[in-house]
């Protein structure tokens, strides 16, 4: 995958050319993303919709979409990826974190779109993530995920994360990349990823 070196400084908008040779834009997510949202949210697949809820019984809310797009680029930063084709402006990705209570950390989710999964978006949108957590000088980034999410593992730990099973409860596991050991989030783009990237 390669930038198109094409950004908007103004409205942050990145294009960019992914493995399969799609051009898609990444920018951050502002309030009148919501419907953008609810629509990928509705179209996952239920195994990718498990993975991203744990359990897989959200639904897009007005409550949850408002949530999702409050984006203050403080205590929550998130990013969309579009895709425009002959008939409409499609989301096919969504990244956020949410800082703790501490102002140390930030726990993390991306989803990716079942038909764009294994094109190395997942991966462009953890890096934004993770280039924002640094940028704020935070310590470590975080995603909590189902013991069962057998996908994430792979992905994960190329990408530097080391995984922990919560001690309170054991279906849960623990997700973490020390941010200070980790200066460059670009280093990310030399590593191996799974197949089907989605870390959720």
């Amino acid at each position: 995958m390669s930038p198109n070196n094409s950004v908007d400084a103004e409205h942050q908008v990145e294009l960019i050319t992914l493995n399969n040779g799609r051009k898609v834009s990444i920018r951050p997510i502002c309030g009148s993303d919501g419907q953008l949202e609810k629509e990928l949210i509705e179209q996952l697949s239920p195994e990718t919709r498990r993975d991203r809820f744990i359990g897989g019984n959200c639904k897009a809310s007005q409550k949850l979409l408002e949530l999702l797009t409050d984006n203050d680029h403080h205590i929550h930063e998130a990013f969309i990826a579009l895709y425009n084709d002959d008939k409409a402006q499609r989301a096919i990705a969504i990244a956020h974190y949410a800082l703790d209570d501490d102002g140390r950390a930030c726990e993390c989710a991306i989803v990716v779109s079942d038909d764009w999964q294994g094109v190395g978006l997942g991966r462009l949108m953890l890096q934004r993530l993770i280039s924002c957590a640094q940028d704020q000088g935070l310590e470590r980034i975080y995603s909590i995920e189902s013991a069962q999410n057998k996908r994430v593992d792979s992905f994960a730990k190329a990408m530097g994360f080391t995984c922990k099973a919560d001690v309170k409860d054991y279906t849960l596991l623990t997700y973490t990349l020390e941010l200070e050991k980790n200066l460059k989030a670009s280093d990310f783009t030399h590593k191996e990823e799974s197949p089907r990237i989605n870390l959720e």
